[in-house]
């Protein structure tokens, strides 16, 4: 193509198009930065605390057990918050909902830098827990309020890149933290950045649900948009499964002080290690659905991940077995990490494409669906923390274990609604051959 050489754009092509197209671009460019802000909080908030664990544990005076509980105390919160601010933001739009939460969020913030016991903790960690939910359901919303289909999965994907940074940073940030004060001053850079992402989100984000389309805020209708969801057989079994094939991998972020401390022996600073795997699967899943977007179909998409996943939970099985049987002297830190990283990979590929056949399907009420599969899958997780982490966190095997377990739980689900899409697709099709032309 030959270009204008005074104007730099193809020729045919309006130098105003040019600006818009570079406009937009700066657009999306901003969008994906602010809502990928917006989502790291949350890991963020969990992650920094790991490598304090034992410290925290000893001034508080309590087991490293109950300091699981920290976690289970904000996913279950989390969840909860994630049923209500859905539907809010489907009848009071998205900007101002968020706003709210996240002021919320950083108050508790203060809250948790100041907690004089464990009770107090675990109080204001549900109020973090609670508010922050909404950056996750909402910023759903927001991408498929303003793009559809392969779009809305390569934007999902690009947000996801600015997301890892949380996860990926955060045990580094809180064990640096460590390094030049108490442990409770690991909140209070929690607190800094949630509250410059609120100044950000203030400034320069724009309302995507406009009036006209919101619904009427009220309980028969907040349990109406519940009831079409739960009700709906197919839907549930997308949330479900999309529960499932996150729980796999959060079972070893959950797990992170048992097998950094316990198993792998590291230090906190080197707590980074388990995060790089974990971290870069999700980077390499979410890059690998953003570049297939538009090629593949979005249930070949979630077959790939599902195999990726049933790769990496046969690896961590023989590597847990190996060690069990005493066929490799000790865990190191690389072999345990590359399942970690190949699950992160097929999870964060599948994950995309189920909460876009999900939202699809109720195009009125997508703030609800993403509550709902929110709650899910934040329930599912503050299980996972609170009991079968301890339960199987000290032994590799126990965790590859587990960790099949739930892999294959999503994976049979994901098998029954695709069977039951397929039927739905072949009889539909003999419908319209048996049409007279």
């Amino acid at each position: 193509m030959k270009l204008n050489e005074n104007a730099a754009v193809p020729l045919g092509q309006d130098t105003s198009d040019a600006q818009h197209n570079a406009q937009d671009l700066g657009r999306d460019l901003e969008f994906v930065l602010l809502l990928g802000s917006v989502s790291m909080i949350g890991p963020f908030a969990i992650d920094t605390l790991f490598p304090a664990f034992p410290i925290a544990a000893a001034d508080l005076n309590v087991s490293a057990a109950a300091m699981q509980w920290s976690i289970s105390s904000y996913l279950f919160a989390f969840a909860l918050g994630s049923l209500i601010h859905g539907p809010l933001s489907d009848s009071f739009g998205r900007r101002p909902v968020l706003l709210v939460c996240l002021f919320g969020f950083v108050l508790a913030s203060l809250g948790c830098y100041f907690a004089p016991d464990l009770d107090s903790l675990l109080l204001f960690r549900a109020l973090q827990g609670f508010s922050v939910s909404a950056g996750t359901v909402i910023s759903r919303a927001l991408v498929r309020d303003r793009c559809d289909g392969a779009r809305a999965q390569q934007i999902t994907s690009q947000i996801t890149l600015v997301f890892l940074l949380g996860p990926a940073l955060a045990p580094i940030v809180g064990a640096l933290i460590l390094q030049v004060a108490e442990w409770r001053m690991i909140f209070g850079a929690i607190f800094g950045y949630a509250l410059l992402v609120f100044a950000a989100i203030a400034w320069r984000l724009r309302e995507t649900h406009p009036p006209a389309a919101r619904l009427a805020f009220s309980a028969p209708n907040l349990l109406h948009s519940y009831r079409s969801i739960v009700g709906n057989t197919q839907a549930m079994q997308l949330i479900v499964a999309a529960a499932f094939n996150f729980g796999g991998l959060f079972l070893m972020i959950a797990s992170a002080p048992a097998i950094c401390f316990g198993i792998w022996k590291l230090t906190a600073l080197e707590m980074w290690k388990l995060f790089v795997f974990a971290m870069g699967g999700i980077l390499l899943g979410s890059q690998l659905s953003g570049r297939t977007a538009g090629r593949w179909s979005q249930s070949y998409t979630i077959q790939v991940g599902y195999a990726i996943m049933a790769v990496a939970c046969a690896l961590h099985l023989s590597y847990g077995a190996a060690l069990q049987l005493e066929w490799i002297a000790r865990a190191h830190w690389i072999a345990g990490g590359v399942p970690i990283l190949l699950y992160g990979m097929g999870s964060s590929l599948a994950y995309p494409s189920l909460t876009i056949l999900l939202m699809d399907r109720f195009p009125e009420r997508r703030g609800a669906a993403a509550s709902v599969q929110t709650f899910a899958s934040l329930g599912n997780n503050g299980l996972i923390a609170g009991v079968i982490s301890p339960l199987v966190a000290h032994h590799t095997l126990g965790l590859a274990g587990a960790q099949a377990i739930l892999m294959l739980l999503g994976l049979l689900i994901w098998a029954r609604f695709w069977k039951n899409q397929r039927a739905a697709s072949l009889e539909r099709a003999a419908q319209q051959a048996a049409q007279p032309r």
